[in-house]
């Protein structure tokens, strides 16, 4: 939460709901195949745990080891004054804002210009001479504020879009019609209905997963269940009427 604010200067960032929850989950369910492996291998069972701290370290585990290291860490620079154009974020002309990063420069950058219509750019003098890496780190200011200044125009007076060898990001907005989430099952509807859900994110070669299914309603089955407990229908009736039972 604090390494993803625009700055040192400027406010905490606030966490989305689950996100460390979900990893707990996803731990939670590598210890437990892996103790069911174990099992079988020597007839042991295992006690296994997770927890929302050692999750939320590992999630950061680049930045948290270096620091354990001793590392030093650079200025965080707000948008305005980011080293390199091509590793920033643009507001679009939709009022959303993408995130550029082109961490292949020599072989992305001429696709990005080309979608954003600045076919000189991928000519030009200082990229040619010092490769777009260098040239867009700062080594040419000129050609850095001139990259900046037509992005942020080019940007600013087109929606957000996908180009030859340039992909976008997403956004919340942009989920439920995602083409491609649907298409490779991220999402996909429960069952007998269209409405879409979030799959987990495992596939594993040979096996289909079973559809998602619809939480049952409040009492949906409670019928049934004390059926199986023994109840008969005059108990089951009982309970109903004192509020026992939904």
């Amino acid at each position: 939460m604090d390494l993803v604010r625009a700055d040192e200067h400027t406010t905490p960032a606030r966490s989305i709901a689950g996100m460390g929850d979900h990893p707990c989950a996803m731990a939670l369910y590598g210890a437990i195949v892996t103790a069911l492996y174990k099992r079988e291998r020597t007839g042991k069972g295992s006690h296994v745990s997770s927890n929302l701290m050692a999750n939320g370290v590992w999630a950061a585990s680049v930045l948290a080891q270096a620091k354990l290291v001793g590392a030093k860490f650079g200025e965080r620079r707000p948008r305005e004054r980011a080293l390199n154009a091509v590793t920033n974020h643009y507001q679009c002309k939709d009022g959303r804002w993408l995130i550029l990063s082109l961490l292949n420069e020599e072989r992305q950058w001429p696709a990005l210009a080309r979608c954003l219509g600045h076919e000189a750019f991928v000519t030009d003098p200082a990229c040619d001479q010092e490769g777009p890496a260098r040239a867009l780190a700062g080594t040419d200011q000129d050609l850095r504020r001139n990259l900046r200044h037509q992005e942020s125009r080019r940007m600013a007076n087109n929606p957000r879009r996908n180009g030859p060898g340039v992909r976008r990001g997403r956004i919340l907005d942009d989920i439920p019609n995602d083409k491609q989430m649907i298409e490779n099952e991220v999402l996909v509807p429960f069952e007998n209905d269209t409405m879409l859900t979030i799959n987990s994110p495992i596939w594993v070669d040979g096996s289909r997963k079973v559809q998602p299914r619809k939480p049952p309603g409040l009492g949906e089955h409670s019928d049934e269940i004390l059926r199986n407990a023994g109840y008969d229908e005059a108990a089951i009736k009982a309970l109903r009427a004192s509020g026992a039972v939904a």
